[in-house]
This record gives C-alpha cells, sequence and structure tokens, in this order.
C-alpha cells in the first residue's frame, strides 16, 4: 500500500502497524506493507520513525507514485487539506485503487462527486477515522444498525471545544484562557479556527447523517454556531440552571422524515449523559426505531486513537470488504431549517441598572409572543451594569432572533446578547 502524508497521523498508522503487525499477518494470511509513502521534503532527516519502515520503502513528493504506481493496492491519505486530497482520491479511483482516509473536510466538502467517482469505477472510501477518531461509529451505522431507522443522533464530535467547556467549568477559567491551555497540551491547533467555528462538528455531522440518510449531505445545510461568545458566566448560570453548556452536533428526524441538522452550544441537564463527557473526549448518542439508544464514547482527537481507526480500515480494505456502495446515492430528505425548529431559549443580556429596563426588555418578548419561563437578575448597584438571564418556553427559533434584533435595534443593550438554546 501507499502512504499519503506522514505527520502526526501518518506516524501512528506506521507506529501501529510495526507494532501489531505479526498479529494482523496472522489474521489476514498476509503482510501489510506500506511500499512508497509521499511526504513534501523527501529529503528532510524523520528520526521519529527509525525502526517503522521496511527495508525499501520510497519517499517521494508525488502522490502519484502512490496513485498510479504499479503493485499499489490500497491509497491511504492523511496529509490534511482538502483540494489535494480531492484529485489523489479521484487519481486513485481512476487506477483502480480504493481509498482510505481521516480527512472528514474533503470528504463533507467533495462527498457527492467522491462516492460518485467510486461507485461507478468500483472502488471503495473507507473513512472510519474522519469522526470521532478511534471510536468505530461509521462502522455502528453502516453495518451493526442498518437495520435501524435511526431518529435521532446527539453527539460531542470536537474535542477541542469539550476540553475548553471543561476547563471553563471545573477551573472557572475565561474562554481565552481555557482555549491558550489547550492549544499548550496539543488538543487544539495554532490557527483553532475550524474547531471553535462548529466547522469541524459540522463536516463531522455531514458524513454521519449521509450514512443515516443514505445521502450526501451538503455541510451548509447544517446549521453552525460557533463557541467564542460563551463566557464564564454563562457556566456559572447553567449550573444554577442545574445544567452544562456543551457544544453538541444534532440530527433529529420528525414523525415525516424531514431532519434538523445543527451544530452549536447547548444547554443540557447535568444528569444527562453527554454532560458527563469531559475534557477531550467525544461521544455520540444514538437513537434506532429497533435498537433504542446508545451510546459511543472515547478519545476523538491525538496520533494513535485515530492511527487506530485508520488501520482498521486497512484490515478491512485487505480482507475484500466493499463497503455499501448505494450508502451516499439516495435522495436527499427534506432539511429543516433552524430558523423553524421550536426550542427554549437561554439568553444573557448586558443592561445598565436603571428603573424600568428589565419591563422594557420583557416587552419586546411579549410582543413576539415569546412565553418566558423565568428570569435571573443578580443584584447591582443602581447605574451600574448587571447582566440579565431569560429563560423562555418553546419557541420558533426565528422568533427570538426577530425579539434579539429588536431588542438592539432599540439600544437597551449594553452588548450583543448572548442566546444558547436548550436541548431537553
Amino acid at each position: 500500500m501507499g502512504l499519503i502524508g506522514c505527520g502526526t497521523v501518518g506516524s501512528g498508522v506506521l507506529e501501529i502497524l510495526h507494532r501489531r503487525g505479526d498479529d494482523l499477518a496472522r489474521l489476514l494470511s498476509r503482510p501489510l506493507r506500506v511500499t512508497r509513502i509521499v511526504v513534501r521534503d523527501p529529503a528532510r532527516p524523520r528520526h521519529h520513525l527509525a525502526g517503522l519502515l521496511s527495508t525499501g520503502v520510497e519517499l517521494s513528493a508525488d502522490p502519484q507514485r502512490v496513485t498510479r504506481a504499479p503493485g499499489i493496492d490500497l491509497v491511504v491519505e492523511v496529509a490534511g487539506g482538502t483540494e489535494g486530497p480531492r484529485q489523489w482520491m479521484l487519481d486513485a479511483f481512476r487506477h483502480g485503487r480504493d481509498v482510505v482516509t481521516a480527512n472528514k473536510a474533503t470528504l463533507a466538502t467533495h462527498g457527492a462527486e467522491l462516492f460518485a467517482a467510486a461507485r461507478e469505477q468500483g472502488r471503495c472510501i473507507f473513512y472510519e477515522a474522519s469522526v470521532a477518531a478511534a471510536i468505530p461509529i461509521v462502522e455502528m451505522l453502516q453495518n451493526g444498525l442498518v437495520a435501524n431507522q435511526m431518529t435521532r443522533i446527539s453527539a460531542i464530535l470536537n474535542g477541542t471545544c469539550n476540553y475548553i467547556l471543561t476547563r471553563m467549568e471545573l477551573d472557572g477559567m475565561e474562554y481565552p484562557q481555557a482555549l491558550a491551555e489547550a492549544q499548550a497540551k496539543g488538543f487544539a491547533e495554532a490557527d483553532p479556527t475550524l474547531d471553535i467555528s462548529g466547522g469541524d462538528s459540522a463536516h463531522k455531522l455531514a458524513l454521519l447523517a449521509g450514512i443515516v440518510m443514505r445521502s450526501h449531505v451538503p455541510v451548509e445545510k447544517i446549521y453552525t454556531e460557533g463557541l467564542g461568545n460563551i463566557t464564564r458566566d454563562d457556566i456559572q448560570f447553567a449550573a444554577q440552571f442545574n445544567c452544562r453548556i456543551k457544544m453538541l452536533a444534532l440530527a433529529k428526524r420528525n414523525e415525516h422524515g424531514a431532519w434538523e441538522l445543527r451544530v452549536h452550544p447547548t444547554l443540557i441537564q447535568r444528569d444527562e449523559i453527554l454532560a458527563q463527557v469531559r475534557d477531550e473526549f467525544n461521544a455520540i448518542h444514538l437513537k434506532g426505531d429497533a435498537a433504542g439508544p446508545m451510546l459511543a464514547y472515547g478519545k476523538g482527537a491525538g496520533a494513535l486513537p485515530t492511527a487506530s481507526s485508520v488501520v482498521a480500515d486497512i484490515v478491512r480494505a485487505a480482507k475484500g470488504e466493499r463497503g455499501l456502495f448505494n450508502s451516499h446515492a439516495g435522495t436527499l430528505p427534506e432539511i429543516i431549517p433552524t430558523e423553524k425548529v421550536e426550542l427554549r431559549h437561554y439568553v444573557r443580556m448586558a443592561v445598565l441598572d436603571v428603573p424600568g429596563v428589565l419591563g422594557r426588555i420583557t416587552s419586546f418578548f411579549g410582543l413576539r409572543h415569546i412565553s418566558i419561563s423565568s428570569i435571573h437578575q443578580p443584584e447591582a448597584h443602581m447605574g451600574h451594569p448587571v447582566p440579565i438571564v431569560l429563560v423562555t418556553h418553546k419557541t420558533q427559533d426565528k422568533v427570538v432572533t426577530d425579539a434579539l434584533r429588536d431588542l438592539e435595534n432599540a439600544k437597551l443593550l449594553l452588548r450583543a446578547p448572548t442566546r444558547i438554546r436548550i436541548e431537553e
């Protein structure tokens, strides 16, 4: 086989193949060998790979040495990026190779083209490592739960966001400090934008929803909101409501077969199972019509957890598993716009503590026929800023958005409000 990329994950793949090589060879009745590796600079010393490479492994900067060269029967893509991997996968299919990839961004963005090209050439894409690293959720949905009509996916799919929220809750950190610690410990990239914006979770949710819906799910169909507005105040208010804040990826099917697809910070009760997931761990809570609810939990990032799933896919390919050729070929069901979804909402606003301000604020909600479940206002000194937190009853999302816009236009707030949706 050929390996494109030999960074963190690629090195992890080589380490596992070296460590488990004899056992995997016995399982398959033949050895698994990497014979070509594509890297940016083949001449650069790679002392960390000492002892992991078989004799005669070719290092090259040319991806076609893997996608087209004779003797390569499987392409393993762990290089990252989007457009390059798209081209390499298409080239591999055209030249009769199956592909193993950990690249959720490429599959979420170009999945319709890539899965169609694989079908046309009679090839397979194996992509377990693209979602939740070590957790075998793709295998569960494609095979273990194929008898079910899945009706709900509620998931923590980004370890960076979960680590940040855990530190904010347990250590009282503000968001920038928690993000800096996540970066220092290697749980967040130097540029964490894709993680904290919700984009990474949306890519993963698109892949999971695609399996469940038997169709490519365009990532732009997923409502996505980031973590940047969450403060320590929100964490503390959530605790008063016996809740925690988690960045959730949600797919929910209604009785008519239409789906909600959302990624955003979410208030959930502390006794909910996803509320117990801490630090960089991921968890996926599923509900099927036959199996009922179940949870998959484990490490959602890191070299060896991700490489574990890459190697599992390599073994599947070596065993001749062909996957589900039509798993992404169906018609996309109706996607319900988030603005039409009815949810409870937490709204935090900063105002000056002056007579009548609370009444004026609640009147804007009343004009939109928004029923308020509770109001929380800490004691403050007259004329000083104070936070006000409202919790609504179930209300259409757009109606709350419109009410908040009205409030901002009325110049009653000291800064933009923070709205967090509540899942029950």
